[in-house]
């Protein structure tokens, strides 16, 4: 893989009460956190471990990174 970005498609969870990614494109990329900083936190450390463990990356390497968030809710 040689990819020069990623985008993230990040989406509330109500139920768990958490933001929600996975990437199909970096295999084993899951991450969860309450708050859109905290997710933001874990993936600015994961991004670069999953990369690394597939192989998929030089080290180093400066890739831009998205995060499009949805949350959906209902008012009365």
């Amino acid at each position: 893989m040689s990819k020069t970005s990623f985008t993230f498609k990040v989406v509330w969870d109500p139920e768990a009460e958490v933001w929600f990614t996975e990437s199909e494109e970096i295999k084993g990329l899951v991450a969860e956190a309450p708050t859109l900083e905290k997710l933001h936190e874990k993936l600015l450390v994961l991004i670069p471990e999953m990369l690394e463990l597939n192989h998929s990356t030089s080290p180093g390497k400066i890739l831009p990174i998205s995060l499009e968030t949805h949350r959906e809710f209902r008012i009365a």
